[in-house]
């Protein structure tokens, strides 16, 4: 049985999602709150303004593009649980970052405060399990047809 093309299309795009959050997690959200220590205010919101740009650049469209093809693999592939699974880490990431993570990245724009930039990492772990979730369904999914 070979595996349909928009499954290996939704795994690649949710892998690399999950690797986009991890990096942020891992390596970018802990230095926040060190660079708006050691650089102030004026320089970390200048930060963050760049930062800001160039993941919204990266996520964005590889977001929207998780978004369609969640919604093709369901009306394309099949609802199974697998694709059903999907649809929803999808779309409960997606509520995540809109209704958390960017009135928090707001906030930071606004007034960069070392300790709103230091709990960002914290906030942002949730949509880390939920894509590296994501990962793991889409790639069951995959193997299944």
């Amino acid at each position: 049985m070979q595996t349909h093309p928009l499954l290996l299309a939704q795994l690649a795009v949710s892998g690399a999602l999950a690797g986009l959050c991890w990096t942020v997690q891992l390596a970018v959200y802990p230095q926040f709150a060190r660079v708006r220590r050691a650089a102030g205010a004026e320089v970390f919101q200048a930060f963050h303004a760049a930062h800001t740009r160039a993941l919204g650049a990266l996520a964005g469209p590889l977001m929207v593009a998780e978004l369609i093809l969640s919604l093709a693999v369901a009306w394309r592939v099949g609802r199974t649980f697998w694709t059903g699974a999907g649809l929803g880490l999808t779309l409960a990431t997606w509520a995540w970052t809109f209704a958390v993570m960017v009135p928090r990245h707001e906030r930071l724009r606004l007034a960069a405060g070392a300790e709103e930039a230091g709990r960002l990492a914290g906030w942002n772990w949730p949509r880390t399990v939920l894509w590296t979730a994501r990962v793991g369904v889409a790639a069951l999914a995959a193997a299944a047809g």
